[in-house]
């Protein structure tokens, strides 16, 4: 028994004396196929619609059709930013992401959306009859709609960046005003 033992332990040491602990395993192999071109350009895209203003005789709904020469694809997401205030002194511009709940003197109010490949939708919603309100809430409001490719960010357990905030997002993928798209 001894000598099988003895045996056994001699045939590990040489094979594991002949194996290289170097990385390598062998030759380098011929270089593969190389792959196809990935997509030039940027990878999110901003587009600005003005002079919003929901109304009855809309449904207290806006469709904004997302320009014909823009292919959306199936995995990006939609982001939907309002302005809401501007400091003119400080020149700062104040958003907010969508959706955004509004505490009214009439009840609760929520601004929303959704979107196909498209177009996006957005819609008010309230627990009380929306023709209470006043122009404040409904006329003229400038919306930012962000598509951002869905490959890069779904699926994360954290997201590199805050999606309520729009500078935030717009520095993230490396987006300045001169990206913005007017859409009429």
């Amino acid at each position: 028994m001894k000598n099988l033992f003895n045996l056994l332990l001699a045939i590990i040491v040489i094979s594991l004396g002949s194996c290289t602990f170097n990385g390598q395993d062998g030759a380098p192999g011929p270089r593969g196929p190389q792959g196809p071109a990935g997509q030039d350009g940027q990878e999110a895209y901003v587009f600005e619609y003005i002079d919003l203003t929901f109304s009855a005789s809309n449904e207290y709904s806006l469709l904004l059709e997302l320009p014909t020469d823009f292919q959306m694809l199936e995995s990006d997401m939609v982001l939907v930013y309002f302005l809401y205030d501007y400091f003119e002194n400080e020149d700062l511009d104040l958003w907010r992401a969508l959706p955004q709940t509004e505490f009214t003197d009439f009840g609760t109010l929520i601004y929303n959306f959704d979107f196909t490949l498209f177009d996006v939708n957005l819609f008010m919603d309230a627990n009380f009859d929306l023709n209470l309100l006043g122009a404040r809430y409904t006329d003229n409001w400038i919306a930012r709609v962000v598509v951002v490719p869905g490959q890069i960010t779904n699926g994360r357990t954290a997201d590199p960046v805050d999606y309520k905030d729009y500078k935030a997002v717009m520095e993230y993928y490396n987006l300045s005003e001169e990206n913005i798209v007017p859409v009429k």
